[in-house]
């Protein structure tokens, strides 16, 4: 009884020893080297909460379908990314019951069959748009600075019930690198995995995570040579001598459960972003229009802000910041700011977290005041489903002012929306 008891506790310390010999940080991933591309599609339905007290509040609702794709690629002296994406949807609001008198009601005739008022709906819509944009980052990296870098940029963007496209472009010089540590935080989530399935002996060291990170990076590479169908066996065998360099890989190799469990995780459970750094760009261009009609063909101004940051294996701090100065007959003044915080729950299920605003100041030839300002908070849990498939549901919060300042302006109450539906994961 006291020897099993024994084997029981040495089995459990075991299970509970550190997977990594000295605890790798996923900021410790500082290859340049690397890319990732991802494509979703998704659909959603959202329900709003009515933000008025008037008898004709009802449950609004939004539905969407989204498309997005967003491909990064980065080596030493040059790191570029581009985004493209396309929504369309309809919404009613939760104010969109009004009465009005009815042109066709005729009170002088009797015999009318004509309602004297009738209801419509005053705030529902329809409405699509698309957006484009780009960077490259070309660094000076054999020089004294080799993280100052000049870069141009680019953006288009479309939306049906606006005036007009945005479309910019901006050159100048920024310093810093944002670093992809993705193929890091996989090789954790395969070390993780292997050690459940008993196929570790001891700790993996983090000069082996590293190498297999760097391996797991380079998976492009293993496409081109051997093919999109092909690579595989090449691509996991230098995966599995890597590890087995550790000296903790149970008989020196990943065996066919080995190497399932690796592919599991490599294409079956889709890992969120992971990466690490800070980026400062000043520059300028042209904004040849923009959304709201103010801008034609305009100099302008650019300060951008991007940090990255992970918390532990599982959280990921993302924020963007843009300040934008458009100089010419008409004056525009727009601030972006873009944050996120991604936490996995689990393997199958992350919480992600959103918030943006969005500020806009402008002034036409003739004097007049234009100002915007809006607010996008989300909070919503993502189920993997297998197969690529997402089921989410959340909670968000959305509000707009139009010249709040300003006599006749708009302000809209702060909507809170129950959002669920499926995204579809094409790579």
């Amino acid at each position: 009884m006291k020897v099993s008891a024994t084997k029981t506790l040495l089995a459990a310390a075991i299970a509970a020893a550190p997977l990594m010999a000295s605890a790798v940080q996923l900021e410790d991933y500082l290859v340049a080297n690397s890319s990732y591309d991802e494509a979703y599609v998704s659909g959603g339905l959202t329900a709003i909460e009515p933000a008025g007290d008037g008898p004709n509040e009802q449950l609004g609702y939004n539905y969407s379908i989204d498309a997005d794709y967003t491909k990064s690629f980065s080596t030493l002296p040059r790191s570029w990314s581009y985004n493209v994406g396309l929504n369309a949807g309809g919404n009613r609001k939760s104010t969109t019951k009004e009465l009005i008198d009815n042109p066709l009601f005729d009170e002088t005739d009797p015999a009318s069959t004509e309602p004297r008022q009738i209801e419509i709906d005053t705030e529902a819509t329809d409405d699509w748009k698309a957006t484009a944009e780009g960077v490259v980052d070309t660094y000076f990296h054999e020089s004294q600075y080799p993280k100052a870098f000049w870069f141009g940029q680019g953006s288009f963007k479309h939306q049906d019930s606006l005036p007009d496209d945005d479309i910019s472009a901006t050159v100048g010089l920024g310093y810093g690198r944002v670093y992809n540590a993705t193929p890091l935080a996989k090789v954790i989530r395969i070390v993780e995995e292997l050690n459940e399935e008993g196929l570790l002996t001891g700790p993996i060291p983090d000069s082996v995570a590293l190498e297999t990170a760097e391996i797991i990076d380079r998976i492009q590479e293993f496409k081109s040579k051997f093919g999109e169908d092909d690579y595989k066996p090449d691509y996991y065998a230098a995966i599995e001598a890597a590890l087995a360099r550790s000296g903790a890989l149970r008989d020196g190799k990943l065996g066919a459960l080995g190497a399932l469990t690796a592919d599991k995780v490599l294409v079956d459970e889709p890992i969120s972003t992971r990466k690490h750094g800070w980026v400062v760009r000043l520059g300028a261009g042209f904004q040849a229009s923009d959304l709201s009609g103010l801008s034609d063909n305009d100099p302008k101004l650019l300060a951008q802000f991007e940090y990255a940051k992970p918390y532990g294996y599982k959280g990921q701090f993302i924020n963007l910041f843009s300040f934008e100065p458009v100089l010419g007959d008409e004056t525009l003044t727009k601030f972006r700011n873009d944050m996120s915080y991604t936490h996995e729950v689990t393997d199958m299920i992350d919480w992600i977290n959103t918030w943006s605003m969005d500020y806009s100041d402008g002034e036409d030839e003739f004097g007049n005041s234009r100002e915007s300002t809006s607010h996008n908070l989300s909070s919503r849990y993502a189920f993997d489903l297998g197969n690529s498939l997402d089921y989410f549901v959340g909670l968000r919060l959305a509000q707009t002012d139009i010249d709040p300042n300003e006599p006749g302006s708009i302000g809209d109450d702060p909507e809170i929306k129950f959002e669920t539906g499926f995204n579809y994961r094409l790579k």
